[in-house]
C-alpha cells in the first residue's frame, strides 16, 4: 500500500471553491480533513485503483486502518473504515455494490498474493443487502498479507450525494470486532467538502 501523505489537495466531494463573501460577512472556517483516529493509520489512493482498474470511478479512496490491522491476535485485525469520494454519481444498488466490492477484494488479494498461495480466489465475494438507509455488507476474503487463510467480514456502506459526485462510507471488520464502535465513529467523521491528502507520487 502507498504511504499516507500529509499535504492536502481538492478532489471529488472535496472542499468547494469559496464563494465571494458579502461585505462585512465573517469568513466561514474551512472544513477539516477526515480525521485519522489516535492509533489508526490513514492512506489515500486515487482512482482508478491500481489493483482494481475495472472500477470505473474517478476520484479518491481514503482508508483508516484500526491498530493491529495486520495482526491476527489484535482486536483491530482486518478492521477498517474507508470512503470513496467520486466525481461520478456512483449510484449503485445492493447487487451493483456487492459486485464492485467483489472486484475490489479479488484485485487487492491478487496484487498482494504474488506467490499465488491463495488458490480459491473465486471464493472471494461480497454481498450487500438493504438495511434501512444503509447497505449491510458480508465479505468472504482472504488474509493475503499474513495468514493466507479465509476471513469473513461484516459491516455496512452508505452513499451520500455530493453535487454530481458521491461520498460512499464503508466499515468492515470481523463479526464481533472489539473496535466496531471506533470504526463507526471514524466513518461518521467523513463528510462532503473535506480536503483530502494527495496521492503519493508514482513509484
Amino acid at each position: 500500500m502507498r504511504r499516507f501523505a500529509v499535504i492536502f489537495w481538492l478532489t471529488a466531494c472535496g472542499a468547494p471553491a469559496a464563494a465571494p463573501s458579502a461585505p462585512l460577512a465573517a469568513p466561514s472556517a474551512p472544513l477539516a480533513a477526515w480525521p485519522v483516529p489516535a492509533g489508526f493509520r490513514g492512506e489515500t489512493i486515487p482512482f482508478p485503483l491500481d489493483f482494481a482498474p475495472g472500477l470505473a470511478h474517478k476520484g479518491v479512496e481514503e482508508l483508516r486502518f484500526a491498530p493491529g490491522f495486520f495482526d491476527p491476535s489484535a482486536p483491530g485485525y482486518w478492521s477498517y473504515a474507508f470512503v470513496w469520494r467520486t466525481d461520478d454519481a456512483a449510484a449503485m444498488d445492493a447487487a451493483s455494490l456487492g459486485g464492485e466490492l467483489t472486484v475490489y477484494f479479488r484485485g487487492l488479494i491478487a496484487a498482494v498474493d504474488d506467490k499465488h498461495e491463495i488458490a480459491d480466489r473465486d471464493a472471494i465475494a461480497v454481498r450487500a443487502t438493504p438495511s434501512g438507509a444503509r447497505l449491510a455488507l458480508a465479505a468472504h476474503v482472504y488474509d493475503a498479507f499474513r495468514t493466507k487463510q479465509p476471513l469473513d467480514l461484516a459491516g455496512w456502506a452508505q452513499r451520500t450525494a455530493c453535487g454530481s459526485g458521491a461520498l460512499w462510507r464503508f466499515v468492515l471488520a470481523p463479526a464481533g470486532s472489539a473496535v466496531r464502535a471506533s470504526l463507526d465513529e471514524a466513518a461518521a467523521g467523513a463528510a462532503r467538502g473535506q480536503p483530502v491528502p494527495p496521492p503519493p507520487p508514482p513509484r
